[in-house]
């Protein structure tokens, strides 16, 4: 019986350790990057099989390209205005690109196209809105998310009273075989933020944080929708105050909702368990001040990634994991940086020269370099990075 039991215990190690060895050497299977065009990546997704990426050409505007089989698509032009924007893509495959810009020398207003991809071609454009805020820091990009009926969200601050200026909260819904449905006015509020941000997880529901972008100051706003689309009332996580700033959400199917934001020296976040919000708090792991971004991302059961800067007291950036319903791990300093995303299984992957994975089941952060600043995104059972100053793509497997 000792033998046996010896024999079994000599086997669960070996079994454990193939398990961690396989696990630190998958996050290092990143494909040589593969190149799609000239230009500068603004955005990239993926799905786990379609990828996309959405890029600045040298000619200005934006382009962006598929990738649903063993080749990226040839680009095609979005927009020639200058815009900023976002893609997305659903689990069908089905891809949505977003887009803002100025159309007069002025702040305000802005305006917002999107377009659709499906069955291998590009839809027509589509006006969001002539009439979205846009300030010296922000050009309304309108925030968009999947749910995993294939169903995207666009929400985005539109101006209601030209002056003295009042904005609210506008949401709409669709697809690429119907089109957007009408738009609903989520939050009235009289001020206009600036900057608005969406988490959408696999039953629908999704969690909207609204706030001030660059260095302006605003209250943290944060509107929940139900997975049968009810919006509910604006909750103010955090009151106004000086210099809070860039909030980022991120939504698990369980509904966990974490959402992190600058303050004027620090970095605060909140969670919403059980459709509740807690009390905004300051991020108990910042040790002294904090500069630049922030940003969180949350897997599929609720766990999260933080990622700050610290500037003084040990300058650097960091990622603090939080389990769900759990407390802020210990930070990791990374050569890593903004966007962070994560898979639904629970690996998450920081953007940068420097690409930084922690593996769903184990605490360690790996890295990779390649040869210009990488942004990243993450899907089922895949990771994907948009690498620079060309637009080239490289991909790993992960959990």
């Amino acid at each position: 019986m000792k033998s046996r039991r010896s024999v079994l215990t000599v086997c669960a190690l070996a079994t454990a350790c193939a398990m961690i060895c396989s696990a630190v050497a998958y996050a290092q299977t990143w494909s040589s990057p593969q190149f799609v065009a000239n230009g500068s990546a603004v955005a990239v997704a993926t799905n786990g099989t379609t990828s996309a990426v959405l890029f600045t050409p040298s000619s200005g505007g934006l382009q962006a390209s598929v990738k649903s089989g063993a080749s990226w698509q040839t680009p095609v032009t979005l927009t020639t205005a200058g815009a900023t924007g976002d893609i997305a893509v659903a689990s069908n495959g089905d891809v949505l690109a977003v887009w803002s810009f100025r159309t007069t020398n002025t702040y305000t207003p802005v305006e917002a196209q999107a377009r659709f991809y499906s069955a291998g071609h590009w839809g027509n454009t589509l006006t969001i809105s002539a009439n979205v805020y846009g300030n010296v820091s922000s050009l309304g990009l309108p925030a968009i998310g999947f749910d995993g009926s294939s169903q995207a969200t666009l929400v985005w601050e539109e101006i209601t009273t030209p002056s003295p200026i009042a904005c609210g909260l506008k949401a709409i819904k669709g697809n690429a075989t119907s089109g957007f449905g009408s738009a609903q006015t989520i939050t009235t509020d009289p001020a206009c933020y600036g900057l608005v941000k969406i988490a959408v997880n696999s039953t629908g529901q999704a969690v909207v944080v609204e706030g001030a972008p660059g260095i302006l100051s605003a209250a943290i706003l944060g509107i929940s929708r139900s997975s049968t689309g009810t919006w509910a009332a604006p909750v103010t996580v955090a009151p106004y105050a000086y210099r809070q700033d860039n909030p980022s959400v991120g939504l698990g199917n369980d509904g966990t909702a974490v959402a992190v934001w600058r303050t004027r020296t620090g970095v605060s976040y909140a969670v919403r368990s059980n459709g509740a919000w807690s009390a905004a708090a300051g991020l108990p792991v910042l040790s002294g001040q904090a500069g630049g971004s922030t940003g969180v991302a949350v897997d599929g059961s609720g766990n999260a990634v933080a990622i700050f800067t610290q500037v003084t007291i040990g300058p650097g950036t960091y990622a603090t994991y939080r389990p769900v319903n759990g407390s802020w791990q210990t930070k990791v300093q990374l050569s890593s940086g903004l966007p962070v995303a994560a898979t639904p299984a629970g690996t998450f992957v920081a953007s940068g020269t420097t690409v930084s994975t922690r593996l769903a089941g184990t605490s360690n952060w790996t890295t990779t370099t390649f040869n210009g600043t990488a942004r990243v995104n993450a899907g089922p059972g895949l990771a994907i990075a948009a690498v620079g100053p060309q637009v080239s793509v490289s991909t790993a497997a992960v959990p």
